[in-house]
């Protein structure tokens, strides 16, 4: 309320009012940071509230707060991160920064050395816990046993197929080569010796 007085050459007053109102009905304007794409969950970055950029037409504080995290699908997950500004009347704006978690790199793998047995029978039978296989991300890393394809004889190689999947399908592959050489000569035995009179008794 502004006040003005008048006054006369006889010290005669006369008063009058004008109401300002100061009603600040404006938002403040937010800027979030830029989007991200990171490989694994443990890469999103943290909440930065010092990262958004916020502003307000009037001199006076602007409260940035983080409002939360939406994720949604896999393989890319995309996180939408929401922030708000709020200026000294409540006005409120918010922004989004969206976080994409897209792993695209293959798990490592490791094969068991390759052997050489003598025969078929010796063949060591398929065993995934002899495969090393590890995630650049944390989570399963599902190790499966593709095949086994021969070649040759007298050798014969046959060559053992492992595969190590992620949980976002990224696949890698190793070989075991097993080698089957028999080098061992057979046993043999001959009838006993005879004594005939004549060569007919042969």
């Amino acid at each position: 309320t502004r006040t003005y007085q008048a006054e006369d050459g006889c010290s005669n007053t006369a008063e009058c009012e004008q109401v300002i109102t100061v009603d600040d009905q404006i938002a403040p304007t937010i800027a979030c940071p830029a989007g991200v794409t990171v490989s694994c969950s443990a890469d999103v970055p943290a909440v930065d509230i010092t990262s958004v950029t916020a502003s307000d037409n009037c001199v006076g504080g602007v409260t940035v707060t983080h409002l939360g995290d939406s994720p949604s699908g896999t393989c890319p997950q995309l996180i939408t991160r929401t922030y708000q500004a709020e200026d000294d009347c409540s006005n409120t704006a918010e922004c989004e920064q969206i976080i994409t978690v897209d792993d695209q790199i293959a798990p490592t793998i490791a094969c068991p050395s390759g052997v050489t047995v003598s025969c078929s029978s010796d063949i060591p039978a398929v065993d995934i816990t002899s495969v090393t296989a590890t995630d650049n991300c944390v989570g399963g890393v599902t190790v499966t046993h593709l095949g086994d394809s021969p070649s040759g004889t007298c050798p014969q190689l046959i060559t053992r197929t492992y595969q190590a999947e992620d949980d976002c399908s990224n696949t890698a592959e190793c070989e075991q080569v097993i080698t089957v050489d028999d080098q061992i000569a057979p046993t043999i035995a001959c009838p006993s010796g005879v004594t005939v009179s004549c060569s007919a008794d042969v």
